[in-house]
């Protein structure tokens, strides 16, 4: 028989706090909780708010990538017994969007106070992710590394999925990774796409985003169909030419990955009990969210989004919304969609505004990247 990928281990940090019980009880208490961030570097100074992590005193940003790793595997590993051979042989799936930006800002910043020659982009970013899981925590085999925009942790996830649906490995760990960093903060504020204060997912009066750090670990295993848990039913990704920022706003692009994701999770629409939506406070990004929800659903579930709690979280929401996901249906009880007030009535469609208790069936959570990466997944909870 198939075996299915379960969740046997999940970790995470936010600037919510550090672990799935902080994470669970700030969204069900709807807390909305950023900070701002001056960048002096640019020929006009700005400040923009930022959904940062501030536990981590540690001003480097190569050991703030470190210490976030270490927070949410930590947690994801904890009570799991993993052999050396066993952690030398795991696949390894990691979706960002920064990668090490931040950590190549520095080096960038240090080259030219020195006079030596300056790289703008002095490293790939990838290799410090993978690097330290191999020498300090013993992963050492097969990685990928996805960068799709916002969709990309939630690439990592499917293949991760599907390596151990095929048969390939018996685990497998995804890890998504947002670290602060002055370049994506500036290209979002110079887009004009940075909300002034917060986020407002599908509310009339929305206007804009507000970016993110945090780290999501998910361990993978191989287990039975009707095994007790949380199982990785599917999922879908497409890429929507459309555009070269955001799917069609008719809805038909949206509509048709996670008609996918159905398909592959061998249910239908009228099966899924509630939709983590992307939901990032945008006009565009959301009218064809909306729209593509109508499309495929005759009577659409309770939906909500987690990001004006957590900040968009870029690359890396995939595995930090999947992980909270998974906490949130542990404890039987979804929260409401926060920063949400007034309905709008162009998109015709409203998220919960109360936290709702849920018990065994499928849910779906949906990741709509820039230039039109769209990626949808299917849980399972027994």
């Amino acid at each position: 028989m198939a075996k299915v990928a379960k969740l046997a281990g999940a970790g995470v940090i936010t600037a919510l706090g550090r672990g799935l019980q902080a994470n669970c009880e700030a969204l069900y208490a709807s807390q909305l909780l950023h900070q701002t961030r001056q960048l002096e570097l640019f020929e006009i100074p700005f400040e923009a708010p930022y959904f940062g992590i501030l536990e981590d005193k540690n001003k480097d940003p190569a050991q703030h990538l470190k210490w976030l790793i270490d927070c949410a595997l930590e947690e994801a590993l904890s009570g799991i017994n993993l052999s050396h051979e066993t952690r030398r042989n795991i696949p390894v799936y990691i979706g960002s969007s920064s990668y090490g930006i931040g950590i190549g800002e520095v080096l960038y910043q240090q080259a030219i106070k020195q006079g030596e020659l300056a790289i703008p982009i002095p490293l790939d970013g990838f290799t410090q992710v993978s690097s330290h899981l191999r020498q300090q925590h013993g992963f050492s085999g097969p990685d990928y590394a996805y960068n799709t925009a916002c969709s990309s942790s939630a690439n990592a996830l499917i293949s991760a999925a599907a390596s151990i649906i095929e048969g390939n490995s018996k685990y497998a760990l995804v890890i998504g990774l947002e670290t602060f960093n002055a370049t994506t903060l500036a290209g979002f504020h110079n887009m004009q796409l940075l909300a002034p204060s917060v986020m407002r997912p599908f509310d009339k009066h929305r206007d804009g985003l507000i970016l993110g750090e945090g780290c999501g670990v998910l361990l993978l295993q191989a287990a039975e169909p009707g095994d007790a848990g949380i199982t990785i039913c599917g999922g879908a990704s497409h890429c929507d030419t459309y555009s070269i920022s955001v799917s069609n706003p008719d809805g038909s692009a949206v509509a048709e990955v996670m008609q996918e994701a159905l398909t592959q999770s061998q249910i239908t629409a009228a099966d899924i009990v509630a939709i983590k939506a992307h939901g990032t406070g945008s006009t565009l990004s959301e009218k064809s969210e909306a729209a593509g929800m109508k499309q495929v659903f005759a009577n659409i579930p309770p939906f909500f989004s987690l990001k004006a709690s957590v900040g968009h979280t870029l690359g890396g929401c995939g595995a930090i919304e999947t992980t909270l996901m998974a906490a949130l249906l542990a404890n039987k009880k979804i929260p409401a969609s926060a920063g949400f007030k007034t309905p709008d009535e162009s998109l015709g469609i409203s998220p919960i505004t109360h936290p709702q208790t849920v018990g065994p069936g499928y849910y779906m959570l949906n990741f709509f990247g820039f230039g039109g990466n769209n990626s949808s997944l299917i849980l399972q909870m027994q």
